[in-house]
């Protein structure tokens, strides 16, 4: 379990480094950054609540003791996917690159 914990910090931190390091250049930068900082205070507070959910379920079961490893795996998962998606609607829909002419192959 610990090898997988470590594997998914390691994606994790390498989402969200590419998350704050390929933005588009084209958007308006206080908008970007505006939508940047929510994005990653909404993926904070969900890995927040999910460890805090993990831990009020588990705590005083004989299950007491993989509380922490299951809120850890589940928080990184969370903050892979959620950032992943964020980063896919913000390059390619929500700040989307503008439209060239004859830029498309049905064009």
């Amino acid at each position: 379990m610990g090898a997988l914990i470590v594997f998914l910090m390691i994606v994790g931190f390498l989402v969200l480094v590419a998350y704050l390091k390929f933005q588009p250049s084209h958007a308006p930068k206080k908008a970007l950054h505006i939508f940047d900082a929510t994005v990653v205070g909404v993926c904070f507070f969900l890995c927040l609540v999910w460890i805090l959910s993990i831990r009020g379920n588990l705590l005083g079961t004989e299950d007491d003791i993989w509380w922490i490893p299951l809120a850890a795996t589940g928080a990184c998962g969370i903050e892979v996917i959620f950032l992943g998606a964020c980063f896919l609607m913000r390059n390619f829909w929500i700040f989307k690159p503008p439209d060239r002419p004859g830029g498309g192959y049905f064009r």
